[in-house]
């Protein structure tokens, strides 16, 4: 007998199961609408059934309890999808704008598209006896185009000749399969016929079917007479996306998951999978989301749907000629929608830094109409990933570290190194299109304020210049290798080797055979000491000033921290012990007022687990009974695996706790003793340098010894059209943080979301100092720090912008038992 066990993610209390998966059918039971997850699709051609019977036998037996309704237009589509009688529906542009626009804000979550659906082209073409060179001759021309619900042989091209001032004479839309939005493309063909009779002189469509009648693949057009006939004019509308998976943001979190699960593990190169991705259409693989591709579809809409200023023409199909099949159909369309969010098109966005935070930056600012540079320093994109010490790499797994609306490649619970993480911080910019906002090799020397914005200096190839903006975003990052914090010891000129910060340590060749002494305690010290003994260094020595508590990637080798930590749950127990975070529902101060004394006693059995899980219950390096682990979390955060702890335990790296004092001739003093070195390596950390700002700048700011507390920390209230993105904030899962701060920011400064008074704002910010100084460490960065207490800061911007924040209803055990990540939060950067 075959037995498949359910996945704990799929409710319910039956799922029929088969040999090779899930069926969400069973003779004789009606299907609970709980139990499976129901796509709509349009059904423009027969073959779409026959598509997606095979999308769902791959779907059930990949763990995905799937299946799907035809629906005859998209407008009844998207009505379903609103109703929540499906739970997912394959949208094309205008439906996804559609649903997006009467879901309201963060009210859709999509979830992914085909490759092919990316950058779709339309063309202008014209007969060659028309005289038409450029797209200025097409005013007073007859301009043929397919049904007027199309996105790419309408809707799209006509807006951009508006936009152009172009005034065609009169515009002929082929209004066929109406409802189905351009995607059977018989509009783009009857649009053609027209051309080749001379009923028309210029004519709309897509690239993909003018391509189709130059390869004879049209039945009713004839390639040769086409080729002979007409030609494409030079300039093209805009390019836009297709399709894309929506879902409502309050569909469960489980469904969503295990679908987005299922399609992203297709693989074109598997005989299994080619098939049907070939089908669909697919030239290579699913891609991850994205909104920018529809913002001149929204705008399109805006523009047309109070008007109608062309004909209709019902032109009847030739004798003999076949609907439209997969082969030559158009990729799914959209359903007609109104008008789009408030753009702020005239304004200017300056952006010192393109790391992680620059690129959600621009992606988020450009979608509410902004247009946004970046200055960046170094040769690429990428900030702290381009490079660093050997062999160094993220501290939290996979599906933490990654942009929200843009999954990683990796496998579930992979540490990815840096080299893996820059290139899917490239991938990211790529895919979002957005190097053509970043100018590299350029050092920002200044930004100063000028009536109403900024004014920037820059450097670049030697050559000074000043550009003016209206905002002014810092996104230069936590961790910024422009000021290395190295300590100032007395006697360095006697020493005789060489002494480096961390991020300079890259080659490990610099270690082999040397004596190795790595001064600090945090993550970047840690990996150090490990590179440097895996270097076949002769000798390697840790010094630090105090015993810090490290996080085990497991708690007690069997539950992944973040299941603890980054749970509602984990947010309840770390604020009962510490506090609840300033903003957070009132409910729990009172729970930390109560719960505090149970909290300390279970916080105390949490690191009593952590210490016998690295080993380390007594001596000078153990910090048990010494501090506590959640406050010095917030002074040393650091998630380790166990390389360190096996070196140190098998007496193949020494690890001292003292104060380093001095240099002397062969190496460093140390309390007192000599530690003999040929290198000593720094993991001490970066100093903040706000010297780019001007001096009254500086002084409105007001930084302090424990660094630079903000509004939301994002908005200083003295300094207006200025934002700190990426770099005054510190949490776990710090990407998604600085994609919700670029969402929050975009729809501030876009007036979307109303900001409290100057008073307020510094009301709510010594809130915040007075209980961050109330008990975390006394650090340079202390402002900055969330941390555990994420989800609830996370929360506060949804809040704000008016997005609904628990993310996993209304699954109520997922919201409460399961980690907050990246993509929670898909649907929201570039809303």
């Amino acid at each position: 007998m075959f037995v498949r066990h359910v996945p704990w993610h799929v409710p319910g209390r039956y799922l029929a199961l088969r040999r090779g998966g899930f069926s969400t059918w069973h003779f004789g039971r009606l299907p609970r609408k709980e139990d499976h997850v129901l796509m709509g699709a349009v059904s423009y051609d027969p073959a779409i059934s026959s598509i997606w019977e095979k999308m769902k036998d791959y779907l059930n037996s990949a763990g995905c309890p799937f299946d799907f309704v035809l629906f005859t237009n998209y407008e009844r589509q998207v009505a379903a999808l609103l109703a929540g009688e499906i739970d997912l529906a394959w949208n094309g542009p205008v439906a996804h704008v559609l649903a997006q626009q009467h879901a309201g804000p963060g009210g859709v979550i999509s979830l992914g598209m085909r490759d092919v659906d990316c950058d779709f082209i339309s063309l202008c073409v014209a007969r060659k006896d028309a005289n038409v060179a450029s797209v200025g001759e097409v005013t007073g021309k007859i301009v043929a185009t397919g049904a007027s619900d199309s996105p790419q042989a309408h809707l799209v091209p006509l807006f951009w000749l508006d936009e152009l001032g172009v005034k065609p004479a009169e515009v002929r839309a082929f209004d066929m399969d109406l409802g189905k939005h351009g995607d059977t493309a018989v509009g783009e063909v009857s649009a053609l016929e027209a051309l080749l009779e001379g009923q028309a002189q210029v004519g709309l469509l897509s690239k993909m079917m003018w391509m189709r009648g130059l390869q004879g693949q049209l039945p009713s057009i004839d390639a040769k007479q086409l080729e002979e006939t007409l030609e494409v004019i030079p300039e093209s509308p805009p390019l836009f996306d297709h399709c894309q998976f929506d879902v409502l943001a309050s569909n469960p979190a489980w469904k969503r998951e295990s679908f987005c699960d299922a399609l992203f593990k297709m693989d074109i190169r598997n005989p299994k999978h080619e098939e049907v991705m070939r089908l669909e259409g697919i030239q290579d693989s699913w891609m991850p989301p994205r909104q920018e591709g529809y913002a001149v579809v929204q705008k399109a809409f805006a523009s047309f749907q109070p008007k109608r200023h062309y004909s209709t023409v019902a032109r009847t199909h030739r004798p003999g000629r076949p609907g439209m099949s997969t082969a030559t159909a158009m990729s799914r369309g959209g359903g007609l929608g109104l008008g789009g969010s408030r753009h702020v098109s005239s304004s200017r966005v300056g952006v010192v830094g393109g790391g992680v935070a620059g690129l959600q930056v621009i992606r988020s600012l450009r979608a509410k109409g902004f247009e946004v540079k970046a200055f960046e320093q170094d040769a690429k994109i990428g900030g702290v990933w381009r490079e660093n010490y050997v062999n160094f790499g993220v501290q939290v797994p996979k599906q933490l570290y990654e942009f929200p609306d843009f999954p990683s490649k990796l496998p579930w619970g992979q540490y990815p190194t840096g080299q893996e993480t820059q290139h899917y911080v490239e991938d990211y910019a790529e895919h979002f299109k957005l190097l053509d906002s970043v100018e590299t090799n350029t050092k920002v020397l200044s930004v100063k304020p000028q009536e109403d914005g900024w004014v920037f200096t820059t450097s670049k190839d030697g050559t000074a210049k000043e550009e003016s903006f209206d905002y002014c975003v810092i996104a230069t990052g936590l961790y910024s290798k422009t000021k290395q914090f190295l300590p100032k010891l007395p006697s360095q000129e006697l020493f005789q080797g060489q002494a480096l910060h961390s991020t300079d340590f890259q080659d490990p060749a610099m270690a082999e055979g040397k004596r190795v002494v790595v001064v600090g305690n945090g993550k970047s010290a840690v990996d150090c000491a490990v590179e440097a003994f895996n270097a076949k260094a002769s000798h390697v020595t840790m010094v630090s000033r105090r015993p810090h508590w490290p996080t085990p990637r497991k708690i007690a080798n069997v539950i992944p921290f973040q299941y603890i930590f980054l749970s509602r749950l984990g947010q309840a127990l770390v604020t009962g012990h510490r506090g609840a975070l300033p903003g957070a529902p009132k409910h729990m101060s009172y729970w930390h007022q109560l719960g505090w004394p149970l909290m300390a006693g279970a916080f105390t059995v949490v690191e009593m687990l952590f210490a016998l899980q690295f080993r380390n219950m007594s001596g000078s390096t153990s910090p048990l009974f010494k501090c506590d682990v959640v406050s010095d979390f917030y002074g040393a955060a650091q998630v380790l695996d166990y390389s360190f702890r096996d070196l140190v335990s098998a007496g193949k790296v020494d690890w001292k706790i003292g104060n380093p004092e001095a240099y002397s001739k062969h190496g460093l003093l140390v309390n007192g003793q000599e530690l003999p070195a040929d290198l000593i390596v720094y993991g001490t950390g970066f100093e903040k340098d706000y010297s780019v700002l001007s001096e009254d700048v500086r002084s409105k700011l007001g930084i302090e010894a424990d660094g630079l507390y903000l509004y939301r920390h994002t908005l200083p209230p003295r300094v207006p059209r200025l934002a700190f993105v990426g770099s005054e904030v510190a949490t776990i899962s710090n990407i998604s943080s600085y994609g919700l701060q670029s969402a929050w920011l975009g729809k501030v400064w876009s007036n979307q979301v109303e900001l409290p008074s100057t008073e307020k704002m510094e009301k709510e910010i010594q809130e915040m100092k007075c209980w961050k100084r109330s008990w975390m460490p006394n650090t340079a960065a202390r402002a900055s720090l969330v941390l555990l207490h994420q989800t609830h800061f996370h929360d506060i911007l949804l809040k704000d912008m008016g997005i609904q924040h628990l993310r996993k209803m209304p699954n109520v055990l997922a919201e409460v038992f399961m980690p907050y990540q990246p993509q929670d939060y898909n649907g929201i950067v570039a809303e």
